[in-house]
């Protein structure tokens, strides 16, 4: 008798999975505060498609890949009834492969500049900049420029939670860089945290945005804004602040815990 066990697995994404990652990320998204600072009406078709356009990896000279690192780009898939019936993408993480480490030169150059090419009609830059941006710039001071491998991105759809699948995504970039002998790297949104410690990452540093002080927003009953999080490091997360986390998964020498 087949099993119909459900499982995830997880595989190279295709041009055809577009549509489903796009609206995985915004629809992960939808309710996180710094989301709806950054798309103020709502998430436009303008900021989708510049979405789908730039996740995935451009074709790049070597020159580029050394300075830039190799992206890559999985999905998990979800078989509800085993691996023999029907799936759906559920989930997709986005890392970025620094194979050597850079000359101070080049990662010294790296500057973070969102523009509505990028994103889209109706996104606010400003917003962007102070966050993302400054999320991008803290990692990048850490990092110095050492070879390892970064997390840009992991979503799942918010309909298929507890499935497993973000977990199965981290788990295929850690293999990774375990069997490459490289640190991981990532930033943590309030709600990832606890996911990334139990794979081994740490704590570097914090980004505490002032969100009521600077755009007059309050958190809302049931909300999650960090306030457990890095607490150890950079101590209680004050009242009206929503804290994210630069983390760093050592090397994993063989035969070590998790």
């Amino acid at each position: 008798m087949a099993s119909t066990k459900p499982f995830i697995r997880v595989r190279k994404a295709e041009l055809a999975d577009t549509d489903a990652i796009v609206r995985i990320h915004f629809e992960a998204f939808d309710d996180d505060v710094m989301n709806q600072l950054m798309h103020p009406g709502g998430a436009t078709e303008s900021s989708r498609k510049r979405f789908g356009e730039r996740v995935f990896p451009r074709p790049q000279s070597d020159e580029e890949l050394a300075k830039n690192g190799e992206t890559i780009l999985n999905v998990a898939e979800y078989f509800p009834e085993g691996p023999d019936g029907p799936c759906e993408v559920v989930a997709f993480s986005k890392w970025v492969l620094h194979r050597n480490p850079r000359t101070e030169e080049q990662w010294k150059s790296e500057d973070y500049v969102p523009t509505v090419e990028n994103f889209g009609e109706g996104a606010d830059l400003s917003v962007i900049n102070a966050f993302i941006g400054e999320l991008n710039r803290k990692q990048r001071d850490h990092a110095k420029g050492e070879a390892a491998l970064f997390l840009g991105i992991l979503a799942c759809s918010p309909n298929r939670q507890r499935l497993g699948a973000g977990s199965a995504l981290v788990k295929w970039g850690t293999d990774l860089a375990d069997s490459l002998r490289l640190p991981t790297r990532l930033e943590s949104s309030p709600v990832g945290y606890a996911v990334y410690r139990k794979f081994g990452f740490e704590d570097v540093d914090v980004l505490d945005m002032k969100v009521k002080e600077t755009w007059g927003v309050t958190k809302e009953e049931g909300r999650y804004w960090g306030e457990n999080n890095a607490v150890a490091l950079a101590g209680p997360v004050p009242e009206g602040v929503m804290r994210s986390v630069i983390m760093r998964r050592p090397v994993k020498r063989r035969g070590s815990a998790a």
